[in-house]
C-alpha cells in the first residue's frame, strides 16, 4: 500500500531487512540459512559505528516504531472525525490510544508471520518482528481491557477486525501484499473506527438512534476519502507509469467531492483541495513531499467533519 500500508512485510521489504544483521546477543541461535540472511556489517559490542550512524540506542528505539508514516492518518483521521459526532470522553481518547498502540501489534507481528510462512521456520529474523510486538501488546491490553471490561460488545469487534488481518496475511503470502484487494482490506479497517469511536463514547444504541445518520455520513466520507488517498499515492509511485490509473485516481475524487458535497456543503474543505492535489501532483515527486501534501489533507478531513457533523 506505498507509504500507507498497514499490512505485512513485501518481497522487497524482506531483501532490506535481511540485510541487517543482529547483534549477538539477540541471537540465541542460528542457523546457517540465517546467518546467511543476515550477513551485513557487524553491531555488536565491538563495532565501530560508521561516521554520521546515529547511537545504538536510538537505533533500537526506532526499530520499535513502524516506518509507515502515512499510517498514522488512516488510524487517526477515523477516530478524530468520529468525535465530531459523539463528542469526546476519557473512553473515547483511551480507545483512540489503543487503536493507535494496536496498529504495531499487527505491523510486526504480520511481519514475522509472513517471514515465518516464507522461510518455514522462525528464523531470527522472523522471531525479532514478532518480539517487537510484545511491548505494543502489552500497551494495547493495558488500555483495551479495561474498555472491553465495560463494553464486552468489543471482544466480538476485535475477533472481527482479527479475521481482515488475517486475511491480509494469506494475500500476502500469497504475493498479493501490493494489491487493490489489500488495499480494500486495510482500509476497511481504518474505516471501522469512526463507528466504534462513536458507540465507545455514546454507547452502541445511539447509532441506531440520534446519531445513526451523522455516523454513516462520517463513515462514507472517511472511506472515500481513504481509498481515493491509497489510489492517488499509488498514481504517483507504484503506479507511476499509468495513464489508465491516473484518470482513476482522479476520477475516484471527482465522484467524492460530488457525493459528500451532495450530503453536506462543507465537506468541499476537504474533498475540493483532495481533487486539486489529485490533478496537480505528478510522479516524480519525492514521497516525504507526498505524504506531506497528505498529512495536511488529513486534517482538513478532520476539520470538515467539526464543520459539518
Amino acid at each position: 500500500m506505498t507509504s500507507y500500508r498497514l499490512g505485512p512485510v513485501s518481497t522487497g521489504e524482506l531483501t532490506a531487512l535481511a540485510a541487517v544483521r543482529l547483534p549477538a546477543r539477540d541471537t540465541p541461535w542460528a542457523g546457517s540459512g540465517d546467518r546467511a540472511a543476515c550477513s551485513g556489517p557487524p553491531t555488536g559490542h565491538g563495532a565501530v559505528p560508521a561516521p554520521g550512524r546515529a547511537p545504538r540506542a536510538r537505533s533500537r528505539w526506532a526499530g520499535a516504531i513502524p516506518p509507515q508514516h502515512g499510517a498514522w492518518a488512516f488510524l487517526l483521521v477515523p477516530v478524530l472525525s468520529a468525535f465530531a459526532v459523539s463528542g469526546t470522553s476519557a473512553a473515547g481518547w483511551a480507545f483512540c490510544a489503543a487503536w493507535v498502540c494496536a496498529y504495531p501489534v499487527g505491523y510486526f507481528l504480520g511481519r514475522g508471520l509472513t517471514v515465518r510462512a516464507r522461510r518455514g521456520s522462525w528464523t531470527r529474523l522472523a522471531a525479532r518482528e514478532r518480539g517487537r510486538a510484545g511491548p505494543w501488546a502489552l500497551a494495547t491490553a493495558a488500555l483495551g481491557l479495561p474498555l472491553a471490561w465495560t463494553r464486552p460488545w468489543l471482544l466480538a469487534v476485535a475477533a472481527a477486525l482479527a479475521v481482515l488481518w488475517s486475511a491480509g496475511l494469506v494475500v500476502a503470502a500469497r504475493r498479493g501484499e501490493r494489491s487493490l484487494a489489500t488495499d480494500a482490506l486495510l482500509v476497511a479497517q481504518a474505516v471501522a473506527a469512526v463507528p466504534l469511536a462513536v458507540a465507545v463514547v455514546a454507547g452502541p444504541a445511539a447509532m441506531v438512534g440520534p446519531l445513526g445518520p451523522a455516523t454513516l455520513q462520517c463513515t462514507l466520507a472517511v472511506a472515500m476519502f481513504l481509498a481515493g488517498s491509497v489510489l492517488h499515492v499509488k498514481a504517483l509511485l507504484r503506479r507511476a507509469g499509468s495513464g489508465a490509473f491516473r484518470r482513476l485516481a482522479v476520477g475516484w475524487h471527482v465522484g467524492a467531492l460530488v457525493v459528500t458535497a451532495l450530503s453536506a456543503a462543507g465537506w468541499v474543505v476537504a474533498f475540493g483541495p483532495a481533487l486539486v492535489r489529485s490533478v496537480a501532483m505528478r510522479p516524480g515527486l519525492r514521497p516525504a513531499s507526498i505524504g506531506a501534501v497528505e498529512a495536511v489533507v488529513s486534517l482538513l478531513v478532520v476539520l470538515a467533519a467539526q464543520l459539518v457533523l
